[in-house]
């Protein structure tokens, strides 16, 4: 079976918003998939647990679980689920799919995010960026993924994930912002 990992508040809003509504509908059409939620507050599973199960998921192929709210929380996560979506019909960032790029596994996001359009601008990286809200779409894309042998889909990641921290490192861009800042405060006229 393949585990799809999905993360958010699962509030009204999210579902609409984060595309919850998607994934759930792509993962009940696939027989031979489980989806995985994190995120539930306290007290609001079974409400989760019911809007995911409207949407046609069967209970039996569902998990909903608390906030992770430490990396080696995180870290044991990562490991328990083969694939990350974030079908988020519009999204700051979305920084859960990088951390899952981070970690190694693959990733499919929306074209509507600010991860979606920073992973499609590197080499191999449109491959995990889908551009559609149709769940069929979603679906394909998952089986992509999942009917290529573990290890090229390991391979694949680490590609995509190599040319994404060579585009976008955290060390030059924090010195690109030190010396925007040095030349903002340099050019400031003193009275």
């Amino acid at each position: 079976q393949c585990s799809v990992l999905v993360f958010g508040r699962g509030d009204a809003e999210d579902f609409k918003l984060k595309g919850f509504d998607i994934a759930a509908r792509c993962v009940a059409a696939m027989s031979d998939t489980i989806l995985v939620f994190v995120g539930a507050p306290h007290g609001k599973h079974e409400e989760i647990t019911k809007r995911f199960i409207d949407f046609g998921i069967p209970a039996n192929r569902l998990k909903v679980r608390c906030y992770v709210d430490s990396r080696e929380d995180l870290k044991r996560l990562f490991c328990e689920v083969d694939l990350v979506l974030m079908p988020s019909r519009t999204e700051g960032f979305g920084l859960t799919g990088l951390e899952a790029l981070s970690a190694g596994l693959p990733v499919l996001v929306s074209k509507n995010s600010g991860f979606g359009e920073a992973l499609g601008s590197v080499p191999c990286g449109s491959l995990f960026v889908i551009e559609d809200e149709d769940p069929s779409a979603w679906r394909v894309a998952i089986k992509r993924i999942w009917n290529r042998d573990r290890k090229s889909r390991l391979d694949e990641v680490r590609t995509v994930r190599d040319f994404y921290s060579e585009r976008y490192s955290w060390s030059e861009q924090c010195k690109h912002l030190m010396e925007k800042m040095v030349e903002l405060v340099d050019g400031m006229n003193y009275i």
